[in-house]
C-alpha cells in the first residue's frame, strides 16, 4: 500500500476511530491521543496488514488497544470533561441514542459501537477487542438490553 492510499483510508476511517476511542475512553482529548497513537503504529507496521480488503477492521484494531493502553496508563486521573461533553464527529439527530451508549460500562460500549456504529462483524470484534466470539455476543445480547432498559427511563 502507497503512501496516498494509506493518506485516503486515514481519511475516511478517522471519525470512526475517534467515534471508537471517545466510547471507550470519554475524554475527546485522550480520543485524539488514541488516534495519533493508532495511525502512527499502522504506518510504522503497515508491512503486516495482510490484505488490505481488512484495512478498517485492523485499523478499528489498532485503535482499541491503543485506547486501552491510555486508559490503563490514566484511569486514576479523571479528565475533566464529563460525557456529556463529548461531542461526536458524526453529528446527526440520534444524540439520545449516543449518549445512552455512553452510560453503558465500556466492555458493553466498545462491542456496541463496534458492531452497530462501525458495522464490525462478530469476528472482526473478537479480533480487534482480544476477547471471545462468546464473550462479543453476550456483550452484545446484555448492552442491547441494558440500552433499551436506558433509553425507557
Amino acid at each position: 500500500m502507497d503512501h496516498e492510499t494509506f493518506t485516503a483510508l486515514i481519511r475516511q476511517y478517522t471519525p470512526n476511530m475517534y467515534r471508537l476511542s471517545c466510547g471507550m475512553l470519554r475524554c475527546s482529548a485522550d480520543a485524539e491521543d488514541a488516534v495519533s497513537e493508532a495511525v502512527l503504529r499502522a504506518w510504522e507496521n503497515l508491512d503486516r496488514l495482510k490484505k488490505p480488503e481488512s484495512f478498517k477492521a485492523w485499523i478499528m484494531q489498532i485503535t482499541a488497544n491503543e485506547a486501552r493502553k491510555i486508559y490503563r496508563h490514566t484511569r486514576r486521573v479523571s479528565c475533566v470533561e464529563s460525557v456529556e461533553d463529548v461531542t461526536p464527529v458524526f453529528a446527526d439527530d440520534h444524540h439520545e441514542l449516543w449518549d445512552a451508549v455512553m452510560k453503558l460500562d465500556e466492555g458493553y460500549r466498545a462491542v456496541i459501537i463496534l458492531y452497530f456504529y462501525e458495522r464490525l462483524s462478530i469476528r472482526e470484534i473478537a479480533k480487534a477487542l482480544h476477547i471471545a466470539e462468546g464473550t462479543v455476543k453476550s456483550r452484545l445480547s446484555r448492552g442491547k438490553k441494558l440500552l433499551k432498559e436506558v433509553l425507557s427511563q
